[in-house]
């Protein structure tokens, strides 16, 4: 593995990483949540609000399949996307926006969606 990469992750930059999440949230937020997912997000900052919208949305809408679990992973995405945000000294970036890719991952297999996985 080189180094600065994230195990299970293939991006080697955070623009990287931002962009996939954004992309993963774009496949199905808008049909199953109504959520209009911009074209492209730059930084942290754009996917913690991106996650955090979607989040909210999940909190109002009737979902299928398991809606609890997929708001609960939703909410910890948001919360893991925001502390990548903060730009703190000790925060690993590249480890929150793992693990908020991570939560809407499992959001979207709660809901009963295909997520494709990547060996």
């Amino acid at each position: 593995m080189s180094a600065g990469t994230t195990p299970g992750i293939p991006y080697t930059d955070i623009d990287g990483l931002c962009e996939h999440i954004r992309g993963a949230l774009a496949e199905w937020a808008p049909r199953v949540l109504g959520v209009h997912v911009q074209r492209s997000v730059s930084g942290p900052a754009e996917v913690a609000r991106l996650v955090d919208v979607v989040a909210a949305a999940a909190e109002v809408t009737v979902l299928p399949g398991d809606g609890a679990t997929a708001r609960a992973e939703l909410d910890g995405a948001a919360s893991r996307a925001a502390g990548a945000a903060t730009g703190a000294p000790r925060v690993d970036v590249r480890a929150e926006l793992a693990a908020a890719r991570a939560g809407c991952r499992r959001a979207a297999v709660a809901l009963g969606l295909s997520v494709p996985v990547a060996l």
